[in-house]
């Protein structure tokens, strides 16, 4: 949808238009040019002063803007995108939207070239391939001290981690929500499918309600992180309705588990999942559990392990 892209993209420039910035740009859907109305504008900016928070979720003319407010020593350079290019591959799909020096222009292109040379995709492919052997590593170790709650996020993190790689090897995107649909005529889907912790019999208004009642309750626990506040149930509430429209269920719950396991991960204070879970309502727990907070059993935790070695394979 060109012109709703267009549209976000002018109320972005309105957003920044007085303010003090080196330079600016937008990524996600309004930035790859793909908004539809249920979009949200990722508006990253960078200025010379500090600032003590940096994310912070606005309402601007009727749209929420996602803003992150970087220092400019914090703009990422060629060194860095060479040791580590899987970081940075939004890049790709930015539109700027201010570039006073036009260093962040030639940065940009730059490592478009990279990403899509052969050694910038051998690196990122190595990058990634790392990231999730050390999950499913994670993942048997978990097995071993029966920790099966964080044994099935592990393989899920390394199932996921190797799935993006795909998408962006094989398909040339770097929308999240596109993962699922595009691998679904692989064999690996219908596995995936086959031994995935979630029900595809929870009603849709319920997963919505489920990640509503987790954040206010963390909400009155007393944390302030950005992901918590109502807002973000706005965004949830949005990907809810797009993804049901497009009936794509089981993407559905494994966008809202990726949400709530988010919320998890901010919030867990360095304790594992089985000491967060327990310490849950009882109410809570059973509603974790109905968007696929369970224990899978050690067969399929292993099977989505190997699920996400073959989806590495197939991004070579």
């Amino acid at each position: 949808m060109i012109n709703r892209s267009s549209e976000l993209l002018q109320i972005a420039r309105d957003f920044i238009k007085d303010k003090d910035l080196i330079c600016a740009y937008v990524g996600g859907s309004v930035g790859r040019g793909e908004a539809d109305q249920y979009s949200d504008i990722d508006l990253t900016v960078f200025t010379l002063t500090e600032v003590a928070s940096k994310k912070a979720d606005i309402l601007y003319k009727g749209e929420i803007i996602q803003l992150e407010t970087l220092h400019i020593s914090e703009l990422p350079n060629q060194d860095m995108i060479e040791v580590t290019p899987w970081d940075f591959r939004f890049l790709v799909e930015v539109t700027i939207l201010k570039d006073e020096e036009g260093k962040l222009n030639e940065l940009i292109k730059w490592a478009t070239d990279y990403f899509h040379s052969d050694h910038g995709r051998k690196k990122m492919i190595e990058q990634v391939s790392h990231i999730v052997r050390e999950r499913i590593e994670s993942a048997f170790d978990c097995l071993k001290q029966q920790k099966y709650y964080s044994a099935t996020i592990a393989a899920m993190g390394a199932w996921a981690k190797a799935g993006f790689l795909y998408l962006f090897c094989k398909e040339h995107s770097l929308a999240n929500e596109l993962m699922i649909p595009r691998m679904q005529s692989l064999e690996v889907y219908h596995t995936f499918k086959r031994v995935s912790p979630f029900n595809l019999d929870v009603n849709v208004l319920e997963v919505q309600r489920i990640i509503s009642r987790f954040r206010k309750h963390l909400r009155n626990k007393g944390y302030s992180y950005n992901d918590v506040f109502e807002i973000h149930d706005i965004l949830c509430e949005r990907k809810i309705q797009r993804l049901s429209n497009k009936k794509e269920y089981l993407n559905l719950r494994y966008q809202m588990y990726g949400e709530a396991l988010w919320l998890y991960f901010e919030t867990s204070e360095g304790l594992s999942f089985e000491q967060y879970f327990n310490q849950l309502p009882n109410e809570l727990q059973n509603d974790l559990s109905k968007i696929g907070f369970i224990a899978l059993e050690e067969k399929n935790v292993k099977e989505i392990c190997e699920l996400g070695e073959e989806l590495l394979k197939l991004s070579y």
